[in-house]
């Protein structure tokens, strides 16, 4: 008799413990609920990828074509010079990534279609009032300051909404969408040159407040991965309803709704190390968390390492852009070899992020490291543009330039994902953004006043230098001379002595001092990586 209860007694343990596992292979949880839905890599994802290409295209692209405006504002705003003219791209450029985190927390609040939509018309509204300004400094505030605010909430869903919908193909996906932005930089600078020469710049920029409004239907694509339907969610919602038995291996596990509830409140202590990710394996002491993502973000020691890194990468980027073309005229190059150096510079770092994307998404290719080696190589390239002296070695430079930078866009979206997760890629580019258009005001600027404390070169002693070039005379006609025909002589114009070389150090330094930040960046997340394995393992 005693037997036969001993015997009933382990049948009701085994019968148990059967019960429990099965429950806690059937329980809903609350990370899973909350988290991003897992990505299909494909379908839909592909619509989205095509969307976000064309935003980049036209953000970028108005972006980067601001100086074709400089001289038409400059007649049109008489007296207010290029200093004031260029300030409103500088400030539009700034503001479209420094609301990055404005940006980001639109779209975990609305979702990427909600934001890129209300962009796109805060953008078009914008840049359509601008051509009303009756001054320089209205333009700042309609063009640049919230027309800015409207192409940076198309930004940022532009740039990770195709991380939701990709996992595997994560990097390569990520630069074919932002190739958009160095496609606009082609398309835009020709189709706005011909614009002018058709009509004024105000219905240049009313014909582009129509392109950023036509990203509307763009930002409609974006919808959000569909959640997969869970069947066992509704089975165990059914079972407790119902209070019916559990059938597993022909055996029944009789559970009270007073003990499915105790299973669910305890759902967390029923978690094994072995079904979390690696990301999410803490120790037993660690309570949960539940903070603002930004916060979240900002305690990662290796995200705040990239963060700051950010900052002169930036800085050292924007500098070649804007002083290569006075270096090679400065040397005897042409303007239009000039603009194509810097067409080259565009074109393979366009081709570079798909190429660089592709490698990345191999398995045993860290993306952060992949930064590292961009940024490093990229720090090189402006050193050697120093020693260059002819259109050719200029142009393997500059092709050099564009393949090494075109990684660390491409790869952001995975690298973020790799040092946080998923479900904060959005705030994580939104800060990271924030301090990329904070270098983007800073660095021309900073080689600028380097340049003018500087003071002009001494070693060009066979310069020309016209202090006032309208005070050359006019050649008449002189009888006698032969030279009849010749009613005019064209000035001599006033010899360019900067110092550019300077300016492509101080991008050499910045650029090499980014690439540091990334590499100890690395350090730091393989070395929490390797404990957090350890705890995985010891758990």
């Amino acid at each position: 008799m005693g037997g036969g209860a001993e015997e009933e007694k382990r049948t009701d343990m085994t019968n148990g413990e059967e019960g429990n596992q099965l429950l806690k292979e059937f329980q809903p949880k609350k990370e899973a609920a909350n988290s991003p839905p897992p990505p299909p890599d494909g379908g839909w994802g592909w619509i989205i990828v095509a969307a976000s290409f064309l935003c980049n295209m036209v953000l970028d692209g108005i972006g980067y074509s601001f100086g074709i405006f400089v001289k038409p504002l400059e007649e049109h705003f008489d007296g207010a010079g290029k200093g004031k003219i260029s300030l409103v791209g500088s400030i539009l450029a700034g503001f479209i990534m420094l609301v990055g985190p404005i940006s980001s927390a639109m779209v975990n609040k609305f979702g990427p279609r909600l934001t890129c939509i209300a962009g796109a018309c805060i953008s078009a509204a914008a840049i359509f009032m601008s051509t009303f300004s009756p001054n320089v400094y209205v333009l700042m505030i309609s063009y640049g300051i919230v027309g800015g605010l409207g192409l940076g909430l198309m930004y940022v869903p532009a740039v990770t909404a195709v991380g939701y919908w990709f996992e595997k193909k994560r990097s390569l996906v990520t630069g074919i969408s932002t190739c958009g932005s160095g496609f606009g930089t082609i398309v835009f600078a020709p189709v706005v040159t011909h614009l002018l020469d058709w009509s004024n710049w105000q219905w240049t920029n009313r014909i582009i407040a129509g392109f950023c409004l036509l990203c509307t239907f763009l930002g409609l694509t974006m919808k959000p991965v569909p959640k997969p339907k869970c069947e066992s969610i509704d089975s165990i919602t059914e079972m407790k309803q119902n209070n019916g038995p559990i059938i597993k291996n022909d055996k029944a596990f009789n559970a009270s709704k007073e003990d499915m509830e105790f299973i669910d409140n305890n759902e967390e202590t029923n978690k094994s190390p072995d079904t979390l990710p690696l990301h999410e394996v803490k120790a037993p002491t660690e309570p949960e968390k539940s903070e603002n993502g930004y916060v979240t973000v900002l305690k990662n020691l290796p995200f705040f390492l990239v963060m700051l890194a950010n900052l002169p990468a930036v800085m050292g980027l924007y500098i070649p852009y804007m002083y290569l073309p006075g270096i090679t005229q400065q040397r005897g190059l042409s303007k239009s070899e000039s603009a194509l150096l810097i067409s080259l510079i565009g074109f393979f770092n366009t081709g570079g992020r798909i190429v660089s994307g592709a490698v990345t998404d191999h398995p045993k290719v860290d993306a952060l490291f992949m930064t590292f080696l961009a940024l490093s190589w990229g720090a090189v390239c402006p050193f050697l543009m120093t020693f260059c002296y002819d259109f050719w070695s200029y142009t393997v430079v500059c092709i050099m330039f564009g393949i090494s930078l075109s990684a660390w866009p491409a790869v952001t979206s995975s690298m973020l994902v790799e040092m946080l997760e998923l479900s904060l890629l959005t705030s994580a580019f939104g800060v990271l953004t924030c301090m990329r258009g904070a270098g983007a005001f800073l660095g021309p600027p900073l080689a600028g006043f380097v340049l003018d404390a500087a003071g002009p070169r001494t070693d060009m002693g066979n310069s020309t230098i016209v202090d006032d070039p309208a005070s050359v005379d006019v050649v008449g006609d002189v009888e006698g001379s032969g030279l009849g025909e010749m009613t005019t002589m064209e000035p001599p114009t006033k010899e360019d002595l900067a110092h550019y070389e300077i300016a492509l150090y101080i991008s050499t330094l910045l650029l090499g001092i980014s690439a540091l930040g990334h590499g100890f960046a690395f350090c730091v997340n393989k070395v929490q990586k390797n404990r957090r394995k350890k705890q995985f393992n010891e758990a």
